[in-house]
């Protein structure tokens, strides 16, 4: 009987010393694992900042050119002045600027020496007053006609102002103390006009009596007003402490009615404060004036009637 081959022992040892041997030979070696290693950090991600945009600059505003105004020559009057006051005159035009003197509220004889100029809304004049110089605001000056005496003209200015204010107490004080005062619509002077006592006028703006001060020029309706509806509408109707002119002792404002104050009064000296108009289209034809009647008495001038005025048909 035949052996099987691979069970002889010799033989099965060489062989698997043969295949060890084969196995090891063959074999393709193996490249090292690498070391591992950390991940790269990622960067944290830097904001570059925006810049702030910068404000151009904001340029100087070109200053307005001051206005030149031309001014009527001739002499002007101080007006719309306190009587405890004083018109400043400044080193320039506006009141930003000092003071290098100053007018009396009854000044007079106020010389403009050149143009005007605008600001802040009113208008400056350059003036000569006695031997002050500089510039006032024209809003307190008045076109002057004529003169009168320093005396009269403070009284005028006294009187004006408490019409202005309605202070009936110093007008009472200014009242002629034989003759009362005299109110008349128009300026012609009737002997039915109202006259009432210098201690009638302190109270008399509360009375509600209706008087009988005349006739309406164009209808000859009778005037039925209280003392209150008469100084509204003839009297105080207008800003008269602030004029356009003032006529010392000579007759501005000219309608169809006859002026007979000289007459009726041939002592007095009479001022009058006249506004020249105030919408175009009646090109002037609506002036007012007030003329105040001064007489004296004993060195001091008193009020013995207050004439108002305008246009009449």
């Amino acid at each position: 009987m035949r052996r099987p081959f691979l069970k002889h022992p010799l033989l099965f040892s060489g062989m698997v010393l043969l295949a060890a041997f084969l196995a090891s030979s063959c074999a393709v070696p193996l490249s090292p694992s690498p070391t591992p290693q950390p991940p790269s950090p990622t960067p944290t991600p830097t904001l570059t900042p925006t810049p702030t945009p910068t404000a151009a600059p904001t340029p100087s505003p070109t200053p307005t050119p001051e206005l030149s105004i031309d001014v009527t020559p001739g002499p002007y009057a101080v007006v719309d002045v306190a009587t405890d006051d004083v018109l400043n005159v400044r080193a320039q035009a506006g009141v930003s600027h000092p003071i290098v003197g100053t007018i009396p509220p009854y000044g007079m004889d106020v010389d403009v020496t050149g143009s005007g100029r605008e600001v802040d809304g009113a208008v400056w004049v350059p003036i000569q007053y006695e031997d002050v110089a500089g510039w006032v605001n024209s809003n307190y000056l008045a076109r002057q006609v004529g003169s009168v005496s320093d005396e009269v003209a403070l009284r005028a200015a006294q009187i004006i102002m408490a019409l202005k204010d309605e202070d009936l107490a110093t007008l009472a004080s200014l009242v002629h103390p034989d003759q009362g005062v005299r109110f008349s619509p128009y300026t012609y002077l009737r002997g039915e006009d109202l006259v009432f006592s210098a201690e009638r006028i302190q109270e008399i703006l509360a009375d509600e009596t209706v008087y009988t001060w005349g006739s309406f020029d164009g209808t000859g309706e009778p005037i039925q007003l209280t003392f209150r509806e008469y100084y509204d509408r003839f009297m105080y109707d207008v800003d008269f402490a602030r004029p356009h002119v003032v006529g010392f002792s000579e007759t501005i404002g000219m309608g169809n009615t006859i002026n007979n104050i000289a007459e009726v009064y041939a002592q007095a000296t009479t001022i009058e404060y006249h506004l020249e108009g105030f919408d175009p289209q009646f090109v002037g034809l609506d002036w007012r004036s007030l003329r105040l009647v001064l007489e004296e008495k004993e060195g001091i001038w008193y009020l013995v009637a207050v004439v108002h005025d305008e246009w009449t048909i």
